[in-house]
């Protein structure tokens, strides 16, 4: 048997996508700890801090893979953590399957790597801390190589992988599983040229859709508005894997570009197809422009000149993001990279080949780098003010009767961009059955007037103290204390999931 150089590096190398996940703390992604609280009551479709919804929402599959683990007594979010690593692996290992009979066992290892390295994974995972779009990173390449070995062999195998693999996705975010589904459908046809092989993803995901009727019209309005977060061609391509962007005033992490060795590939890979066109076989003929054309069209639908056809289709029911559509390409992105070694046979030599796997691993450095936080929440969170804009991880009262005081320590997450600079409010009450009396107030900027509401980061993790003076108060009388958000303009207050405007705590 050869030695499987590239297959080992992939598993070793992967480390670098990785690692990051197994530092202390948590990383503050725009997801924030909602995907560690609800994978501890996982439900069809996610409902802490997300709106329910058939095609944009996040069912339980994406939590299938952290379940083992809190059930031996993994804390949740090192469960998540876990699911994460999962991810990555599945998706890396999946493109070495997916090509190794077809480029060769380098190429396939070049292209694995890069898959779990693209910045667009690393960003889905590290930026915007998404498990169900990370699983379905993950399973994508499963699928296409399930596919590619039925059409190579007509492997019972292959075709098992490839149907778990769709009726899966189906159960992590249906949108998403209808896109790859017409993209596993269309790779098939064009690049397998096998009927059947389409014929198993239509089949597979009829199959999942079935399972959904359940659930059929299960809506909500969307978290952010669809034809607002088109990307700029600039930002697709920026060669820079850390660079920021700024979504209404806030500077925040690109988490969708395509990356500097998946451009540079690709315009190598052309100018290989096009000037050695001899002793490159048709399906690799067929794999590369394939993959050009997809990638050439998810970057179209993910650019404003897209809005037109969006809105004809209703495709912006099924994605909360236009440039999602890169996640059902992603595989396309690698697959120039595999090419290389056939396409330039100096490339598949241990010098070049390690060459290129060092500059995979350098350009992708500056994706690997997350702002973690220390917090860790308890397995429920404490509120969510807002149409899921606020999540209270922690919020602890004390009473000090030498001083005279109360003080109340709170730790937040915001979950999306505030569009009001939103004050707090923290009052002290007598409890009187015929009347409340406030004997203590405090109504103040969350952090001050140098972070007003408006400039937080989504996904920042965030703590203050409050503290009233008592001292006014009736001596021997319990008191009550009301805590939340309200707007200083015209005193509205932030709601919470329950209806109420306001958390209640119970003095000694």
């Amino acid at each position: 048997m050869p030695t499987r150089v590239g297959f080992w590096a992939v598993l070793l190398l992967g480390l670098f996508a990785w690692a990051p996940a197994l530092y202390p703390g948590y990383w503050q992604g725009w997801e924030g700890f909602a995907p560690v609280y609800q994978s501890v009551t996982p439900t069809a479709l996610a409902t802490v801090a997300a709106a329910p919804d058939l095609w944009r929402g996040t069912g339980s599959g994406a939590y299938l893979l952290a379940q083992p683990f809190l059930r031996l007594g993994a804390e949740p979010t090192l469960a998540i953590r876990i699911t994460f690593i999962l991810a990555f692996i599945l998706g890396g290992s999946g493109v070495y399957a997916w090509l190794a009979d077809r480029v060769g066992d380098r190429g396939a290892g070049l292209a694995g790597l890069a898959y779990m390295l693209l910045p667009i994974f690393l960003g889905t995972v590290y930026v915007r801390g998404s498990v169900s779009d990370a699983m379905v990173l993950g399973l994508t390449p499963l699928a296409l190589a399930g596919l590619a070995s039925y059409a190579d062999r007509r492997s019972l195998v292959g075709a098992a992988i490839a149907i778990l693999s769709v009726l899966w996705m189906w159960r992590i975010q249906a949108g998403l599983a209808l896109m790859l589904t017409i993209m596993l459908i269309l790779y098939a046809l064009i690049v397998e040229r096998n009927v059947l092989a389409a014929l198993i993803a239509a089949i597979s995901a009829a199959a999942g859709l079935a399972a959904l009727i359940p659930l059929w019209g299960t809506s909500s309005l969307p978290p952010t508005l669809f034809t607002a977060n088109f990307a700029q061609l600039y930002a697709l391509v920026d060669l820079g894997a850390g660079a920021l962007w700024s979504n209404g005033g806030v500077l925040e992490r690109y988490p969708f570009q395509i990356g500097l060795a998946a451009l540079i590939a690709g315009v190598f890979a052309v100018w290989g197809v096009t000037t050695r066109t001899a002793n490159i076989p048709p399906l690799l003929r067929r794999l590369l422009w394939f993959s050009v054309s997809g990638v050439a069209v998810a970057v179209l639908l993910s650019l404003s000149a897209s809005e037109p056809l969006w809105r004809l289709t209703r495709g912006d029911s099924l994605l909360t993001y236009p440039w999602q559509m890169l996640l059902v390409i992603a595989p396309l992105l690698v697959t120039p990279l595999a090419l290389l070694p056939v396409l330039f046979e100096e490339m598949a030599e241990a010098g070049y080949w390690i060459a290129l796997m060092t500059l995979v691993v350098l350009a992708s450095l500056g994706a690997t780098t997350p702002d973690y936080t220390q917090v860790r929440p308890a397995v429920r969170p404490v509120a969510l003010f807002g149409d899921n804009q606020i999540l209270v991880l922690s919020a602890h009262l004390s009473e000090d009767a030498a001083s005279s005081s109360a003080q109340l320590e709170v730790t937040w997450q915001p979950l999306r961009s505030l569009e009001v600079d939103y004050n707090v409010f923290f009052h002290a009450l007598t409890i009187d059955d015929e009347a409340e009396q406030i004997v203590a107030q405090l109504d103040v900027p969350p952090l001050g007037e140098a972070q007003p509401a408006t400039s937080w980061r989504v996904g920042q993790v965030l703590t203050a103290a409050y503290t009233l003076d008592l001292s006014t108060a009736p001596p021997s009388r319990p008191l009550l204390y009301y805590f939340g958000y309200y707007d200083w303009r015209n005193g509205s207050r932030l709601l919470l999931a329950d209806g109420d405007d306001k958390l209640v705590f119970y003095g000694k």
